[in-house]
């Protein structure tokens, strides 16, 4: 297996930083629930809150009454991995919800991250890396995944509590100076550990 296939199987960011995020981002209502198909720019997107990380990445975010959407554009190269971190309050514990070529969630509890459990998905969903078929190469068979299509994610709004919900965002396996292995996070310092450094969005209904 390839360090790029591994990369794609299972990646989980580390972060280190100590920036606080104060202020509070608003999330756009939609009236809309949009198709999963690796694909941002369509008009169902058009009125999300936007974000611009480095490298070409956009975070789309909006809102239903009933979920929250999330999805994050890149480069054509880019398999555009992401993690997306919400604060339970209710029990205070940190999720971490993740696509790669597979979806996964882990928890934070007592300040120790659990193993990730894969394809066993409670009340979020999300669009991963598409299998793109295998080649031959010198040393064995190689699995290929589809670079260019945009990570899209689903939260049942009642999976958390409260119209403010506590997140960070990681992008990962983007291409970048000639290799992939860049990640970017949004605030840009964030810490996957300490809440407090993550940011605060808030729900217009």
């Amino acid at each position: 297996m390839t360090n790029l296939t591994k990369l794609l199987m299972c990646i989980l960011v580390p972060f280190t930083a100590n920036t606080y995020a104060t202020e509070s981002t608003t999330i756009n209502f939609t009236n809309k629930t949009p198709l999963f198909d690796g694909h941002c720019k369509q008009n169902e997107w058009h009125g999300a809150t936007k974000l611009q990380l480095p490298a070409q990445i956009t975070l789309y975010l909006m809102h239903n009454k009933d979920s929250l959407f999330v999805c994050a554009t890149g480069k054509d190269k880019d398999y555009t991995v992401i993690d997306l971190y919400i604060e339970d309050k209710k029990t205070g514990h940190l999720h971490n919800l993740h696509a790669s070529a597979q979806l996964g969630e882990r928890i934070l509890v007592d300040k120790a991250w659990s193993e990730s459990v894969f394809w066993n998905n409670k009340d979020w969903g999300g669009f991963w890396v598409p299998y793109a078929g295998e080649e031959k190469t010198d040393n064995g068979t190689r699995t290929l995944f589809l670079a260019g299509s945009d990570r899209e994610i689903q939260v049942l709004r009642n999976k958390f509590t409260g119209n403010t919900w506590t997140m960070m965002i990681g992008i990962s396996a983007v291409y970048q100076q000639g290799k992939y292995g860049a990640k970017f996070f949004y605030p840009s310092k964030a810490n996957d550990s300490d809440k407090s450094t993550w940011a605060k969005f808030s729900f217009t209904q």
